[in-house]
């Protein structure tokens, strides 16, 4: 796993050696193994490595094949079997690095190739014969990759952070993402970032640039709605296919020259992952896994944790995140400019610290469960379209067979998601359509101004594979993978992810809905599948997801949290004094814990810190930091 940066001069004039140099400095953290530099005439690579694959200088970067030069962030896990394919149409290799295979793959097959990756890559591949740079992300946008224009400068990067280091760079935040981000929770789902002008190149895009004309093209060379087409296959047959690549898709991942290690939640998704990876000997005797732990037991895990720990036997690593911590050690500004963005809770305070406890554990390499729930259906709303289906098609037995069996295994809760239901189906409809009253009264903690830009239109996706393909490419993992990438990279760890094998992924949202939600359980097929999975797990009906006790922590701290929202309001033209009226209300049990407090406490703590950026004040300065992880 590594960083790059790609410098292009508009007027075909050198770059600068400083520009790139610092450029490539700001990411220290996702590569602190090596740099390299390459300056054409009027562009210019840099690259911070990473080592994991052939850790000699065979793997070093920017690297040169024939008059072709290539960065790259990521990992192509099927390298061997396309070495084997390159070698017989002739190519020799002179390393043992995906990088090359890449490269000669790329040179060989031209922009097919990203067809025959099986992996998560940004990379940047300048063709000499055609004096044009080609800028690629993966299917999914595992890896980062972003671009912007200033001057007459055209850059493109790994972290966004790196475009401070160029003359010019101004940052203003973008009023719709921050707005969408405040009232929804949306993050990452368009191309749109929180800096006006700067892009991120989505997932399964490439981006064209003419190093003559300085035209660009975006292309989209990938599209999971078109590839993920529905199957006519029986149970049966599904879950033996199911089994088959799910066990190529984790062997291919767990190659590495480097320690390996895996999150554990405790849930499904990791526990059916470390399940079969122990049942078929594919793993190293240093195998660690590591858990997020709370002692407030209503989001913790451990129970179930432990079942999958004493069935492996492998080494375990607890790790108990001291939300504290956030504000008593700058740890929150840390992670906002890791992140290149606010976020929306404590939960990704706990995945920092697993990942945090994992580099001083010198796990290079972990493997992690994102991308399942997307499309195995997961989360309470697939179920709920599910049932929607199963009525409009008149297949009123599975129906019913389902809601008896969601409230036999969830009995608590049972009549909570039956009045959901109803009111998610049937009352939609019916919603009043008074938008700006409705905006005014739902988003009054917004001052006049930004309250004109909510958007208050409840817009459901309707359909299982709808709600799949939509999350899969816009909603909810885009998300997830940039918080994975930035809190993962922060300890110059590299992440894999078995569950976005992009087999899996099309052969799964092709199958029927009731593969996957069947008996009241969601995710049914997998739990089919893995028969290796511990039987307290497989029986679970209760999904807790990655989730940190917010709303205790903020109680615990509420003068402090308080102060916070009043320098919001007081520092930004954002808010109105109804957030911390909202907020006191909240405190004296008056209303219910609202995302909002913790949202808009980050995203004022971005915007200042963005500032400070601005005037060149250093974020290492600024918060005391070694960035240089060790």
């Amino acid at each position: 796993m590594c960083g790059i940066s790609i410098l292009i001069n508009k007027k075909n004039e050198a770059i600068p050696t400083s520009f790139m140099k610092n450029m490539n400095a700001k990411v220290v953290h996702r590569g602190p193994d090596g740099e390299g530099f390459y300056f054409g005439e009027n562009f210019a690579f840099g690259h911070r490595r990473l080592s994991v694959i052939d850790l000699s200088e065979g793997g070093h970067q920017p690297m040169k094949r024939n008059e072709d030069y290539l960065v790259f962030n990521g990992m192509i896990y099927n390298y061997i079997e396309l070495k084997s394919e390159l070698a017989s149409l002739g190519h020799q290799f002179v390393s043992t690095s995906d990088t090359e295979v890449l490269l000669a793959s790329c040179q060989q097959w031209g922009l097919s190739a990203f067809d025959k990756f099986n992996g998560m890559w940004a990379f940047a591949w300048y063709r000499a014969a055609s004096n044009d740079i080609i800028m690629c992300r993966d299917r999914f946008g595992i890896k980062p990759l972003y671009y912007t224009v200033t001057g007459n400068t055209f850059a493109a990067a790994s972290e966004i952070k790196q475009f401070q280091e160029l003359p010019g760079f101004k940052p203003t935040l973008n009023k719709q993402s921050t707005i969408d981000f405040l009232t929804h929770g949306k993050l990452n789902y368009s191309d749109k970032t929180f800096f006006d002008g700067v892009h991120e190149l989505r997932g399964g895009y490439y981006l064209h640039y003419n190093l003559a004309t300085h035209d660009t093209k975006l292309c989209q060379w990938y599209d999971l709605a078109k590839v993920a087409v529905p199957h006519k296959i029986k149970m049966e047959e599904a879950v033996l296919k199911l089994r088959e690549i799910m066990l190529d898709s984790i062997k291919i991942r767990m190659r590495s020259d480097v320690k390996v290690g895996s999150c554990l939640s405790g849930g499904i998704d990791s526990s059916a992952m470390i399940s079969y990876l122990h049942a078929n000997n594919l793993t190293t005797p240093y195998f660690t896994t590591v858990t997020s732990c709370f002692d407030n037991k209503r989001y913790d895990e451990q129970e179930f944790s432990d079942v999958v720990t004493d069935h492996t036997g492998f080494k375990s690593i607890k790790v108990f995140p001291n939300l504290q911590e956030m504000f008593d050690e700058k740890q929150l500004d840390e992670m906002i400019w890791f992140h290149d963005q606010p976020f929306s809770g404590a939960s990704h305070f706990s995945e920092f610290a697993v990942f945090k406890i994992a580099g001083r554990n010198n796990l290079t390499v972990m493997l992690d469960g994102q991308g399942a729930d997307e499309y195995f259906c997961g989360y309470n709303e697939f179920f709920i379209e599910h049932l929607q289906e199963l009525l409009q098609t008149g297949n009123y037995g599975e129906l019913v067979e389902n809601i008896r069996c969601k409230y036999r295994h969830q009995k608590p809760t049972g009549i909570h998601f039956i009045k959901n239901y109803f009111q998610t189906t049937i009352a939609y409809p019916f919603i009043s359509k008074a938008k700006a009253f409705t905006r005014m009264n739902k988003f009054k903690w917004l001052s006049n101004e930004w309250c004109k830009l909510a958007d208050v239109k409840w817009q459901p996706m309707r359909g299982v594979r709808n709600l799949s393909l939509n999350q899969m490419v816009f909603s909810s993992l885009p998300m997830q993978l940039h918080s994975e990438d930035r809190n993962s990279m922060r300890f110059s760890i590299e992440t894999r992810l078995p569950y976005l094998d992009h087999r899996l992924v099309e052969f799964v949202i092709g199958l029927p809905a009731t593969f996957k939600i069947k008996k009241g359980f969601s995710k049914y097929i997998l739990r089919e599948a893995i028969t290796e999975l511990p039987e307290k797990i497989k029986n679970r009906t209760t999904k807790m997801g990655f989730e940190a006790p917010d709303e205790p922590w903020i109680r615990q701290n509420k003068e402090r949290v308080r102060r916070e929202l009043i320098k919001a309001v007081e520092t930004t033209d954002i808010f109105s004094h109804h957030l911390v009226e909202r907020f006191d209300k909240f405190i004296n049990y008056k209303l219910g814990y609202e995302p909002i407090y913790f949202r808009a406490m980050a995203l004022t703590r971005f915007i200042n810190l963005s500032k400070m950026q601005a005037k060149l004040v250093t974020m290492s300065n600024i918060l005391n930091l070694d960035v240089s992880y060790s």
